[in-house]
């Protein structure tokens, strides 16, 4: 519900959420998809909601005919930067209309191989999409992939530096990783 107040749209039910990766997460399986812990790995900055569940990382939609703006970064890196051994690495947001079968809504991916199977050693992911949600039961979240050399572990960086093996911010506190929903309609 909006109203107009001398030009500018003021929201009585305003709903928006961010939650932040606050601990590095490592030891993912080679090729294997994960959904990022942010329950137990991260903070919740907003929540105007609490519509957050952290036990499965999914945040529930407050409307079911709302227009959202999502968004998300996330930081994938060698579990050992100096080995270089990330070879594809995928992100997607997941969204459940019924509230528990997830699928894939939008993305982006890396290949950093060249003709003689070089592998990166580290890559950040993100995207913004807009959504119109369909149900009272919908549900977003982020997941993660990544193929290494050598079947090879692969982690989840919090904040920008992390993800950086040469060069670095002087200071920074910059997240890296991170996953928000704005209703926008």
């Amino acid at each position: 519900m909006s109203e107009i107040i001398c030009g500018n749209v003021t929201q009585t039910a305003k709903e928006y959420f961010q939650v932040n990766l606050t601990t590095t997460i490592e030891g993912i399986a080679d090729s294997t998809q994960a959904t990022v812990d942010f329950g137990g790995n991260g903070t919740v900055q907003y929540d105007t909601k609490s519509n957050f569940d952290s036990s499965n990382d999914a945040y529930l939609l407050d409307s079911s005919s709302g227009v959202y703006l999502i968004s998300f970064a996330i930081a994938i890196c060698s579990d050992a930067i100096n080995t270089e051994v990330i070879m594809d690495a995928g992100a997607q947001v997941e969204v459940a209309t019924d509230g528990s079968t997830f699928t894939g809504l939008f993305g982006g991916s890396y290949r950093p191989n060249d003709s003689v199977n070089g592998a990166g050693g580290s890559v950040q992911l993100a995207g913004t999409y807009i959504y119109k949600a369909t149900t009272a039961t919908t549900k977003l979240r982020l997941t993660v992939i990544a193929d290494t050399v050598s079947s090879d572990t692969y982690e989840l960086r919090r904040i920008v530096n992390e993800n950086m093996q040469g060069l670095q911010f002087s200071t920074t506190t910059a997240h890296g990783s991170y996953f928000s929903v704005v209703r926008i309609a």
